[in-house]
């Protein structure tokens, strides 16, 4: 099994070269613009994303090192339906009834808090 131990490893697994691209990378390359932070004492990382036209973001997820890929890919894919479906709500539906639970379907996922 594949892990991603450290910084280095996830810039490679990335195909970026600083902090900086791989940031910008994620931003880029996920249709919801996510956002990648690197954790203090390179820890490892957390994700997560911001809605247009809503008071608050998608769940956002940590992971520490060593991690894998799959575990990456998961939590990009929860951020990602999470925002597709805030932003339905927000700018289709008018905010009309409660916002999508969707995070409660990556509750597995252990969400640490919300984007803002």
């Amino acid at each position: 099994m594949v892990e991603i131990r450290n910084e280095r490893a996830l810039l490679r697994f990335l195909e970026a070269g600083t902090r900086d691209q791989a940031k910008r990378m994620v931003y880029k390359y996920t249709d919801c613009g996510a956002w990648l932070e690197f954790l203090p004492r390179r820890a490892g990382i957390r994700v997560g994303s911001i809605v247009e036209g809503c008071d608050f973001g998608t769940a956002t997820y940590s992971l520490l090192y060593p991690f894998t890929p799959e575990d990456y890919d998961e939590r990009i894919k929860a951020v990602e339906a999470e925002a597709d479906a805030l932003w339905k709500w927000a700018n289709e539906d008018d905010c009309e009834g409660d916002a999508p639970d969707v995070d409660y379907d990556y509750r597995h996922l252990q969400p640490d808090g919300r984007s803002s």
